[in-house]
């Protein structure tokens, strides 16, 4: 007769590690929070708009967006900066 194995042996589900608290970066203004690990500080920011244009002859949707993304850290050299926005339709 051949043996499995016993019951103690059967690998159990292991709860997810616990996330990192984000952190602040108020030195870098409102919105801006610590990569985990590293000292860059990250802002995402944006802004979605809706309606309707009703004219004359046609009613038309009208829809806008924005993203910003800006990601700061300190260097050697000074401070370091990425910043990107993306944006849709009129605002």
């Amino acid at each position: 007769m051949t043996s499995i194995g016993s019951a103690s042996a059967i690998e159990k589900p292991q709860a997810p590690a616990p996330r990192e608290a984000l952190q602040s970066c108020p030195r870098q203004g409102p919105g801006f929070v610590r990569v985990p690990g590293s000292a860059t500080c990250v802002r995402v920011s944006g802004r979605a708009v809706g309606g309707i244009d009703v004219g004359a002859q046609r009613a038309a949707p009208v829809t806008a967006g924005q993203l910003s993304i800006d990601t700061r850290t300190e260097s050697d050299l000074g401070p370091v900066r990425a910043f990107v926005r993306m944006g849709h339709g009129r605002p």
